[in-house]
């Protein structure tokens, strides 16, 4: 081969890589939406040099999908909305071809091909390019890349390796609940195929598929187009993989045994000092040691052509099975000795069918399916604290689906549907029409559960001393349960329209979403019979019942039995709509400028189709602008700056607008059934009671709610530079901050309206009271209030922030990114990330990580001003520091090694303790405060936590004598640094003493663990 050829192949290959990994693969610098005419292709972009060509076509190397475009007179062409993939792109002159490349077409953003009029460059000269058509922020990764770096397979640790992000608390789920930006766990919006599968009902986590579906991620921390919405977090958007023009098959199998797990740790009692905790100050609380856990995944699919360029199949299925033992009760709990030990066995099966159609090169269907269900069934054993021993009799149990003991951190899936048309109607004019459906069922079913027994209640002084032994019912499950048949399902609309006007890429859409719910608890069984006695069988049990006496049997001595319900129901609904138009207009041949604006509008209904919170015309503009500085993709300096609405979830309803049932019935009886406890010879001496008139109605929506409330809403701004300094190095920085203008919750203090009325001389007799209603904190509420108590007459209530006395909300997030990159050369990629950020306000935004309380968008953040003193500081997710590495090394064809390295400062601790004034109305919520021992203790100023390290790597052995058969060998944790996540801030209990469980460690980082996979792969 000449020398000439050898350096015009040299730079082919060269000019290859550069464009598939240097604009964006594994960069997590900026990546963005590019030209994408949908949030789920690509675009390929570029310039032909004057005289060179006259067109330009681009074929898909799989499916061999075609789009032929023109360049202008300037030589600029484009073209969008093209599936992610391989694509060779020919430069054409009338039907001869003068040069072609091979590019990859990533999510969301654009690869640049350009021709220029020198064919060949030494390799030593060319610099890496960057991607200069996008202002996003965030990171883009390749099913390749993903398979090469040691993470577990799930969409949680794709998201940890970009920057701004971190996992939440355990609580909620942890890695699978992540803040992006300081922004809380409830606040991102997640993606597949451009199809929303968050959790509606809480907007913590969402539905997945199976990891070998993916094709692409990218991970979005802002700055991203108007095409996004429902998002103040972050965005993760998935394309699965298609099938292609050869046949394939192939599948996994992986172990991660209990063998090659190092142990927990056990959670001890900390030594707070007070003498009231002088028997437990540093004895055993919670034994981790004896934790085991194991888990297997077996994965196969299939790809191929059903018809020959025209119509393709992806098939991947996939089950992940675990087994886990652990304490479930503390050693404080009288009931560790019976269900003290859980043992799980949880099964998870997911699958993803992708049928794409070329029905030719202009018009495209693509339908796929996606199943995501994981499952967990429990059984409960004693455990002894004395000998640390587990008992083998199970003494209880209870499966789920979609659910879990704290239903907030579950893995939720759901059955997913989606139908996608994409159009090239004319060169110039693009539409894409979306339709999809999900279904998510909720179970949790005790075991032996009887849904038609009571339960019972009494005392050895409220039970007939002649049937005292049959009062106990064989009804084993106590409190409240799952409603039958709950579920969320969403029905979803999406139009996009694409238009280039020279200079100008005009784009403009609109999607609609419907869900609706059916959530709540009641208590299990139906009720309780609660047995009572009053030493004067004249006296009344309940001011609206007679006496026991008046209804003979045992009443005549006093005895009576009530009949308690409680429910809270609901079947909710929301519609979210939405509409954007968007202006991509390229200036000049270096600088490109977005103008984007999107409108949005939240509908939330309660359980009777009536809407409690009504928001419209929620203006978000968008800005967004990049710089070629040196006009050859070297250099580009970029900026974005945009407002996010985000919606209330549907479980919102449940609590603050749904229906509420709490009835007394008050009998008195002549025998109790030996059997299931219940009373027998019942005679009524009362109807249905309600000491607050909870009769199962729903609540007025107009007063559970203030009156047109701004959303949940904020402003953010970034600037930055990314520099391709030479073919292995890459580096860049970025400055993003972030202001959280407005947020929804509800508050219950009544003390302002009190106060309006006798200010108003508004007659308040009969007024039944303030309960707890939505409203914007830290701006003035307007409220309707029935004030005379007939459940009619709504009188309008104006309140300032002052006269509620609440702060203005404020949550404020800085930070500056810093990145060095190696791009894949000579065998190895690599890339480390360092974030400086701060997230400091009065507010998390829709959780409270501090207790790690489940009512997301009605916390008790702001139920009474109380609560907001001192709660300004270093929110819960602020990392100050977090240094993110990872990358590959191709040792050998058949070996290959992998790492990813996280280094991040732990986050800020607090004291939370009693109000000082006992006669405040708002102390009787106890340790809610940011006051400890009557001194004020502001957020975040009690220290921090310890620093959280981890490093995971992988070993891969392909061998040359097996084509597609590899062994995978993955440990993570490699140190086995089990770093404390979170703590127990309360610092009271009710009586006003120190808890005992004060600065105790609540979850720990996951010990060292290894897992061993073999994958084999035949392509026909």
């Amino acid at each position: 081969m000449s020398k000439r050829n050898l350096v015009l192949k040299k730079t082919l290959v060269a000019h290859a890589l550069t464009l598939a990994f240097s604009a964006g693969v594994l960069t997590v610098g900026v990546s963005s939406t590019a030209f994408a005419q949908s949030n789920a292709t690509g675009t390929v972009f570029g310039r032909v040099a004057a005289g060179l060509g006259n067109s330009v076509i681009v074929q898909n190397k799989d499916t061999k999908l075609t789009r032929t475009v023109t360049p202008d007179a300037g030589g600029k062409f484009q073209a969008t909305s093209l599936p992610t993939g391989q694509y060779k792109v020919t430069l054409m002159s009338g039907a001869n071809v003068i040069r072609s490349m091979d590019v990859e077409v990533l999510l969301g953003q654009g690869v640049e091909a350009t021709f220029d009029a020198v064919q060949s460059v030494e390799v030593s000269a060319r610099r890496t390019r960057i991607d200069v058509s996008n202002t996003n922020n965030g990171a883009s990764f390749t099913s390749r890349e993903l398979a090469k770096l040691p993470i577990t397979p799930s969409v949680a640790s794709i998201i940890q390796l970009a920057p701004n992000t971190t996992r939440g608390d355990s609580r909620y789920g942890g890695g699978n609940a992540p803040s992006f930006g300081g922004a809380s766990a409830s606040e991102n919006a997640f993606y597949i195929n451009g199809f929303p599968v968050t959790n509606v009902l809480l907007q913590i986590g969402a539905s997945e598929l199976p990891f070998g579906s993916i094709g692409q991620a990218q991970i979005l921390s802002g700055g991203y187009g108007a095409e996004f919405g429902r998002s103040t977090g972050g965005v993760v958007n998935i394309t699965t993989k298609s099938g292609t023009n050869s046949w394939e098959v192939g599948g996994s199998a992986s172990i991660t045994p209990n063998a090659l797990r190092n142990k927990s740790k056990n959670i001890y009692y900390p030594n707070t000092g007070a003498s009231e905790n002088v028997d437990t100050d540093g004895d055993l609380y919670l034994y981790g040691e004896g934790d085991k856990s194991s888990s297997h995944t077996l994965s196969a699919y299939v790809s191929g052509p059903l018809i020959q360029d025209k119509l393709f199949l992806f098939a991947n299925v996939e089950q992940i099975k675990s087994t886990s033992e652990f304490a479930r009760l503390s050693s404080a709990s009288s009931a560790a000795k019976d269900t003290g030990w859980n043992v799980s066995e949880n099964k998870t099966l997911r699958s993803l069918i992708k049928l794409d159609w070329n029905i030719n090169d202009d018009h495209r269907l693509e339908l796929t399916n996606i199943t995501d269900r994981p499952e967990s069934d429990r059984k409960y054993f004693g455990l002894d604290y004395a000998t640390l021993q587990r008992g083998n009799v199970q003494n209880g149990g209870r499966s789920y689906e979609n659910y879990g003991p704290t239903p907030a951190a579950a893995a939720v899936g759901a059955d997913v549907s989606i139908l996608k048309y994409t159009g090239n109607i004319t060169k110039d004019l693009t539409l894409t029409a979306l339709y999809g459906i999900s279904n998510t069922s909720h179970t949790d079913l005790p075991l032996n559960y009887n849904p038609a027994l009571l339960q019972t209640q009494s005392t050895p002084a409220t039970r007939v001393t002649t049937i005292a032994g049959n009062y106990t019912t064989p009804q084993k499950t106590t409190g409240n349960i799952l409603t039958p048949g709950a579920e969320d399902k969403q029905k979803v609309y999406r139009l996009d329209l694409e238009y280039k006007l020279g200079d100008h890429t005009l784009r403009a859409g609109l999607d609609h979403n419907d869900i609706s719910t059916l959530a709540g608890t009641s208590r299990a069984g139906g009720g309780i019979w609660s047995y009572g006695k009053l030493t004067d069988p004249n006296a009344l049990p309940n001011p609206q019942s007679k006496s026991p006496a008046s209804g003979g049997g045992y009443g005549a001595n006093g005895y009576f039995v009530q009949r308690i319900n409680t429910s809270g129901v609901s079947a909710p609904t929301v519609e979210q709509s939405a509409q954007y138009i968007e202006d991509r207009y390229q200036v000049t041949k270096q600088i490109l400028l977005s103008l984007g604006l999107r409108n949005e509008q939240f509908t939330n209904y309660n359980g009777d189709g009536q809407a409690y919170v009504s928001q419209r015309n929620q203006l978000a503009p968008r800005l967004g602008v990049a710089w070629d500085v040196n006009g050859d993709a070297s250099l580009k300096a970029f900026g974005s700056a945009g407002r996010y609405h985000l919606q209330m979830p549907t479980n919102v309803a449940i609590r603050a607008a749904g229906s509420s049932l709490f009835t007394r019935e008050y009998f008195t009886y002549t025998g109790v059934d030996a059997t299931t406890g219940a009373p027998t010879g019942l005679t009524a001496i009362s109807g249905v009671t309600s000491a607050n008139n909870e009769f199962g109605q729903a609540k007025d929506p107009l007063t559970v709610a203030a009156q047109n409330m701004d959303a949940h809403f904020q402003d953010e701004i970034s600037l930055g530079f990314e520099k391709a300094y030479s073919p292995s190095l890459n580096f860049g920085t970025k400055v993003t901050y972030r202001v959280l203008k407005s947020t929804i919750d509800d508050f219950c203090d009544q003390r302002p309206f009190d106060k309006w009325a006798e200010d108003n001389k508004v007659d308040a007799t009969n007024y039944h009271g303030f309960g707890c209603a939505l409203f914007n904190p830290g701006q003035s509420n307007n409220f309707l209030v029935n004030y005379n108590g007939d459940g009619k007459t709504l009188v309008p209530v104006n309140l300032t922030a002052a006269e509620l006395g609440y702060p203005k909300v404020e949550r404020k997030y800085t930070a500056v990114d810093f990145f060095v990159e190696h791009p894949l050369r000579n065998g190895w990629y690599g890339k480390l990330n360092y974030t400086w950020s701060r997230s400091k306000g009065n507010t998390e935004g829709q959780t409270l990580s501090d207790i790690g309380q489940a009512d997301v968008a009605t916390t008790q953040v702001f139920d009474y001003p109380e609560i907001s003193q001192n709660a300004n500081g270093l929110l819960p997710n602020d990392r100050t520091h977090q240094f993110k590495a990872y990358g590959f090394y191709e040792v050998t064809p058949q070996i290959g090694v992998g790492a990813n390295l996280l280094l991040a400062s732990g986050r800020s601790k607090n004291c939370i303790g009693n109000f000082p004034d006992d006669s405040n109305p708002a102390a009787a919520y106890g340790s809610a405060f940011f006051y400890c021992n009557g001194v004020a203790t502001p957020r975040g100023s009690q220290g921090k936590l310890p620093w959280d390290t981890r490093l995971d790597m992988n070993l891969v052995y392909r061998p040359a004598q097996v084509k597609g058969l590899a062994f995978k060998f993955d440990v993570y944790n490699l140190f086995n640094r089990s770093t404390i996540q979170n703590i127990d801030e309360v610092y009271n209990v009710d009586t006003g003493v120190v808890s005992s469980t004060f600065g105790q460690a609540i979850s720990y980082t996951t010990p060292r663990y290894a897992k061993l996979t073999v994958e084999y792969s035949y392509k026909f």
